[in-house]
């Protein structure tokens, strides 16, 4: 029997998973927690999981911030992001700090019992559209940008910051920006430098932010 636990604070979705696990003999739903405090608060002391979906915006903590807890207590478990999210800083934290796959809730829910099973047959599991962004940042090609495409003040701004390891809110707080106008500049920066992430963007734009 596998054991599985699920972080995900939407009720609906929730109970989509619980009622698919339910529908294997080999499965089982150990826990089902709406934030990572509730998980905390359920999971009986000597619990062991196989498979651990893990939301990212969740209430309190979110499912990344709250990886490098999980990994610690199950250091042989799948931790699986189950998120909306496409964010390329969102793939490549989680993957950093434990996280052994990354699924797109952009799928039929018949297809998560392939995806089980790819994780019980010591495979691994991450979206397409993901794989692609983890190949690019990887194998990012030699690029310069072209002089028509030089960053605005304003952009500049957000890249240094971002660069010197502040986050959107803070961006945002220091440029008297909302969040969301911090992300307009940054999807103009990736276009401008023709990158995917901020990672390549700093290194492209290296010399001119030092």
């Amino acid at each position: 029997m596998y054991k599985i636990a699920i972080i995900e604070d939407d009720p609906v979705t929730r109970a989509a998973l619980i009622k698919f696990i339910g529908g294997f003999s080999d499965l089982t739903c150990l826990l089902d927690a709406s934030s990572l405090a509730d998980f905390w608060e359920q999971l009986p002391e000597r619990a062991s999981i196989d498979i651990l979906f893990i939301d990212i915006n969740l209430p309190g903590e979110s499912g990344i911030e709250g990886l490098p807890a999980l990994r610690k207590r199950f250091p042989e478990s799948e931790l699986i992001m189950y998120t909306q999210s496409d964010d390329d800083d969102d793939l490549l934290r989680a993957l950093a700090l434990g996280a052994t796959g990354y699924l797109l809730k952009d799928f039929p829910m018949s297809q998560l019992r392939q995806y089980i099973d790819t994780l019980i047959e010591g495979g691994a599991i991450v979206s397409s559209r993901m794989a692609r962004k983890l190949i690019e940042y990887l194998n990012p090609p030699k690029r310069k940008p072209a002089p028509e495409q030089l960053l605005s003040d304003k952009e500049e701004q957000v890249l240094r910051l971002l660069a010197e390891g502040n986050s959107y809110e803070e961006c945002a707080e220091m440029l008297s920006l909302t969040k969301n106008g911090v992300k307009y500049h940054v999807k103009n920066i990736y276009r401008k430098l023709n990158v995917s992430n901020r990672l390549e963007a700093f290194k492209l734009w290296k010399d001119k932010l030092t």
